[in-house]
């Protein structure tokens, strides 16, 4: 009978540690999932700069293109580089014809044009590219936040499932042991049943 009841105790100590290592598995997972997640709004704060600003360049270039009714024309004529290439550029027109003597004539006319044209079109184009690329910073920022949303949800996923898994596990060593037990005394019974008959 001793020999039945060690059985039982060293079996309900066997059970109890199957469960406190499951539990010990399982809050393992859940700080793996929260260092995980952590990290993931980690990494979303440090690429939200870039994100904003591919926002605010999208806006720039659809502005440009005539898309979100901005007026993005006007704000790039009054760039300072733009206005200073300008500005040299007519005063140069206009002194080299001053010094021929034909700052007022028809071919100083369309120089001026031309010349206020051609770098009109140059600046646009520089802006477009400008902005192009910062709406491609922000996009590949974007992308890279949504993976790493991805990869942090599929580690959690994994993480919850292990945990899971692993209380489960202690679970049902713990019901087999105690089923286990029941069939030792039940066992034990038994044989002192037929002891006394």
């Amino acid at each position: 009978m001793s020999k039945v009841i060690g059985s039982i105790t060293g079996a309900n100590k066997q059970a109890k540690a199957e469960k406190k290592a499951a539990d010990q598995q399982y809050q393992a997972s859940q700080q793996a999932s929260q260092m995980q997640k952590d990290m993931y709004d980690q990494t979303r704060q440090d690429l939200s700069p870039y994100t904003q600003a591919g926002a605010q360049a999208l806006n720039g270039l659809l502005g440009l293109t005539g898309l979100n009714g901005g007026d993005t024309m006007a704000a790039l004529q009054q760039d300072p580089s733009y206005q200073f290439r300008l500005n040299q550029g007519l005063d140069s027109i206009e002194s080299g014809a001053a010094a021929q003597g034909g700052l007022l004539s028809g071919s100083t006319l369309k120089a001026l044009n031309n010349y206020g044209q051609n770098l009109a079109s140059q600046e646009y184009g520089n802006a477009y590219n400008r902005l192009s690329n910062i709406v491609g910073m922000g996009q590949n920022a974007a992308a890279g936040v949504g993976n790493a949303g991805m990869q942090t949800g599929q580690a959690v996923a994994n993480n919850t499932m292990a945990g899971a898994n692993a209380q489960a596990a202690g679970q049902i060593a713990a019901g087999n042991r105690t089923a286990n037990n029941f069939g030792s005394l039940i066992g034990a019974a038994g044989a002192i049943g037929g002891m006394f008959i």
